[in-house]
């Protein structure tokens, strides 16, 4: 007799598309749906409704849900969801809500992916207070990487709840020269030039600043590169004045949201990343995965991306001195730069694939049947 599909339920806050909301539509491009009905449980006015409505999967939208871990008002509706609609697991991205209402309604499983670094390792009440929720509401953890395993742990996370699960994309494929130039013209580069991108929110925690200095000590030495800086965020206006101050304007570029994100990912010659906290970077697997070598900040899980010396750079937080010097480094020795690009598509499709997660997860998942 054939066996009934397992139900699993996605939960996510988020109103716009995020890592989280990232990692999910990898997930559901991949996820075997002879073995799952797989549904999803979004604000009614999320950005990522649309586009999971197009993958075939059903969503189910909630008016009654904020876009934070805890909120009191979507309690009730997300507890008979789960007592109507039974499913064997649920699947929360940061709502703690969620947790409690499927623990209230008798699910089954409960699990909850940290897409981020864990930041109360300091405060033992904190901890205490971790621990207590996720052994009462979750019956796994999932951690995007090493570096976030660890700081749960600090954080006071049982080390038995964790499992380690890497972020998966989908591989981008290396672009002409002719594709790269059309790419860069819309963002108004300059024919001849290298380019150097940083591919993250406008936010302090990624230190756009280290960036921009060791842009300013390139620009000193070498007037064929420029500069890219892709997103948004509460830092933008004070960067752009910095530029203007700098006199770097014409060299150091911000493009703004960018709805089709991998093909710029994939015309970069450089990938940057400079966070001061980092959990994984997807946007730094996504370039590396076209062949673009990386340099990023030694920071939480980037180091689980970054192989020193063989697919880019690492280098200490803060540092635009060396950062500097590793840009040029890749940028001035062919034979390193083609030695880095094989590598980075060969390490990326070897442990960051899409396929590779949701096998993972669906392994994760196959306990529900125990």
């Amino acid at each position: 007799m054939e066996k009934e599909k397992l139900k699993i339920y996605h939960v996510l806050t988020d109103r716009n598309i995020g890592g989280a909301g990232r990692w999910l539509l990898n997930y559901l491009k991949y996820c075997n749906r002879e073995k799952y009905d797989v549904r999803v449980v979004l604000p009614a006015d999320s950005q990522l409704c649309p586009v999971v409505e197009s993958l075939d999967i059903p969503v189910i939208k909630m008016d009654a849900m904020a876009d934070s871990s805890y909120d009191k008002k979507a309690m009730a509706p997300l507890t008979e969801l789960f007592r109507k609609d039974k499913p064997d697991v649920v699947h929360t991205h940061a709502s703690l809500t969620a947790r409690m209402a499927a623990k209230k309604a008798g699910v089954p499983r409960i699990f909850h992916t940290k897409h981020c670094m864990e930041n109360v390792s300091g405060n033992t009440m904190k901890r205490l207070a971790k621990r207590t929720v996720n052994h009462r509401y979750s019956d796994r953890v999932i951690a995007v990487s090493k570096a976030v395993r660890k700081s749960m742990i600090a954080g006071g996370t049982d080390p038995k709840q964790i499992v380690t699960i890497y972020n998966g994309i989908e591989m981008l494929s290396p672009l002409t020269p002719e594709e790269k130039r059309a790419v860069l013209a819309e963002y108004g580069v300059p024919e001849g030039q290298k380019v150097v991108g940083i591919v993250a929110r406008l936010e302090e925690v990624k230190d756009h600043d280290t960036f921009l200095r060791a842009a300013e000590r390139i620009c000193k030495e070498r007037q064929d590169i420029t500069f890219l800086i892709v997103g948004t965020g509460s830092q933008m206006e004070r960067l752009k004045a910095d530029v203007k101050m700098m006199g770097l304007t014409e060299k150091i570029l911000f493009t703004g949201f960018v709805s089709a994100v991998e093909r710029l990912e994939a015309a970069l010659d450089v990938a940057v990343i400079t966070s001061k906290e980092e959990a994984l970077c997807l946007s730094l697997i996504e370039s590396m995965s076209a062949g673009v070598p990386a340099v990023g900040t030694d920071s939480g899980g980037v180091s689980e991306v970054v192989r020193h010396g063989e697919n880019g750079y690492l280098v200490a937080v803060g540092d635009d001195e060396d950062l500097a010097r590793r840009i040029l480094e890749i940028l001035s020795d062919r034979s390193l730069y083609e030695s880095m690009s094989k590598k980075a598509m060969a390490w990326t499709r070897e442990m960051f694939t899409a396929e590779l997660m949701a096998a993972k997860m669906e392994k994760l998942y196959a306990e529900a049947r125990k």
